[in-house]
């Protein structure tokens, strides 16, 4: 600035071609305090962009225009893959919708590096490692954003280990992740407000981290160094949930272990071989799932299996209910508890089939005969603010029948729970109609967006089952209650192995 007071700055970056799309945005004066000037967001990569700035310079009102040219994304590569990024392909865009951008967060296939940790037998969920391929489509389908991931991410590296996952948008604006052991918080400019490694006591990130109301963190996790009741000391995997501070203090942690029973095998019997994405090295086991007294044929390490040590439970999503300091869990092979700060569980979203006699009168008893189902194998199972829960139901493994790759659908699902009658009612569904063209087997979110009233969902891994196709995942805006589709938005794979985790809106007024 010169020594001169900067003020009152818009951004606007122009949209390329007949349907290009113009990101806007004012930039407050905390922002260009932060950035010694004036940030701009959202140029197309490998090209000449358009911007226009207005700005106040001490009291007088100044416009300019600029080209700036952005290069090409530069991104690690796979076998077979044709292009740097998935082409999104815009099929519904309603008005109002116009502007909208979506952080989407993939995950590529297993590249060479960190042989040590993925095939020697490390155990616990720290062979989990993939690229993250992260990056930011406007409406339009074209790119406006995308992580360095080789800033992050480096196998050869305990701290670089692990896919991104979990991506946020917290309340200032800013992004925060987990990968591996760390977890980290970033602008959207790329400067990093932190990047911790996770506390000592724990281990194995993925999936999970979520801002609560109180400014705290939730992260899901597991534990390095974990004493069975039998006295053996294992890696636990995907079980805990830590609770840290903006300094990165712990207060508070789950231990589902605990909490939850580790040997309801149900589900995990009807997976079978499948039960979740395995990296190469770790083996799959036979379909016939060993009970407690059989347990010590099961290898420990990140494979489907009951007890301790074994992924039993696989947390996939979290969120917090400020009204009674309580957290929601979803875990893939149990299904969805809510457990209070006193760590005792107050009701369970799943199917009854398997609960030990101590769980069972926490089961919910479902309302609306035929028409409700229980989600299976679910992602996500977050709170509307509406006095709901949404829900994504994967669908596999659905009614504990065994694992098929024809006949299979997904849903989105809204649930309407009363805690004081033990109760739950479906509400709202939508995808069940849609069947094999938006079946996601794993992955994929449902999210409620008050500012336009609508579901936003991403079913992020069709045909995940299929390895001779490349996925061709699809995100939709649905309006609350119905099944009008405001937004549809087709993302085809350029890379044979990767598959969607989730997606979501980004708020760029908030950002700057």
């Amino acid at each position: 600035d010169g020594g001169r007071r900067l003020s009152a700055a818009h951004v606007r970056v122009r949209g390329k071609g007949e349907r290009g799309v113009d990101i806007a945005y004012d930039v407050s004066d905390r922002s260009l305090w932060t950035y010694g000037g004036i940030p701009v967001f959202g140029l197309y990569p490998d090209h000449v962009n358009q911007v226009e700035v207005t700005y106040k310079l001490d009291d007088e009102r100044i416009r300019e225009q600029y080209q700036i040219y952005a290069p090409a994304v530069r991104l690690p590569v796979v076998a077979r893959q044709t292009a740097a990024l998935p082409e999104v392909e815009p099929v519904t865009v309603a008005p109002g919708f116009e502007q909208r951008l979506y952080l989407f967060n993939h995950l590529q296939g297993d590249i060479p590096g960190g042989r040590a940790f993925k095939w020697n037998g490390l155990g616990g969920a720290a062979e989990w490692d993939q690229v993250g391929s992260n990056w930011i489509s406007d409406s339009n389908g074209d790119v406006r954003w995308y992580l360095d991931i080789e800033q992050v991410h480096d196998s050869n590296r305990r701290d670089g280990l692990g896919g991104t996952m979990g991506f946020q948008q917290t309340r200032d604006g800013k992004l925060i992740w987990g990968q591996g052991q760390t977890y980290s918080k970033y602008d959207l400019l790329g400067r990093r407000i932190w990047q911790r490694n996770l506390p000592d006591k724990f281990a194995d990130f993925s999936h999970e981290i979520r801002e609560t109301a109180n400014g705290t963190y939730l992260l899901r996790v597991g534990t390095s160094d974990y004493r069975r009741p039998d006295g053996k000391r294992v890696r636990s995997i995907r079980d805990h949930i830590i609770e840290v501070d903006e300094t990165g203090d712990v207060l508070d942690f789950w231990d589902l272990n605990q909490i939850l029973d580790p040997y309801r095998g149900d589900l995990l019997e009807t997976l079978g071989k499948a039960a979740i994405q395995l990296p190469p090295g770790v083996a799959k086991q036979d379909d016939r799932l060993a009970n407690e007294l059989a347990e010590g044929e099961l290898p420990f390490g990140d494979t489907p299996g009951v007890g301790t040590g074994r992924n039993w439970a696989h947390v996939n999503a979290i969120d917090y209910d400020a009204d009674d300091d309580s957290i929601i869990v979803s875990a893939r092979h149990q299904g969805v508890v809510k457990i209070g700060r006193d760590k005792q569980v107050k009701w369970i979203l799943a199917s009854p089939q398997g609960w030990p006699e101590r769980l069972r009168d926490k089961v919910l008893t479902p309302l609306g005969g035929p028409d409700f189902d229980w989600a299976w194998t679910q992602h996500t199972a977050w709170l509307t603010g509406k006095g709901t829960l949404t829900v994504f139901d994967n669908g596999w493994g659905r009614d504990f029948a065994p694992t098929k790759l024809s006949g299979n659908y997904s849903r989105a699902v809204e649930y309407r729970i009363d805690e004081g009658q033990g109760t739950v009612e479906q509400v709202w569904e939508y995808g069940k109609e849609r069947g094999e063209q938006w079946y996601s087997p794993v992955t994929s979110v449902v999210a409620y967006r008050p500012e336009t009233d609508t579901q936003f969902i991403y079913s992020a891994s069709v045909d995940f089952l299929t390895p001779e196709k490349l996925t061709t995942t699809v995100l939709n805006e649905v309006r609350r209650g119905t099944q009008d589709v405001l937004v549809e938005l087709k993302v085809h794979s350029r890379q044979p192995g990767s598959v969607g985790y989730r997606a979501l809106v980004i708020d760029v007024a908030r950002a700057f």
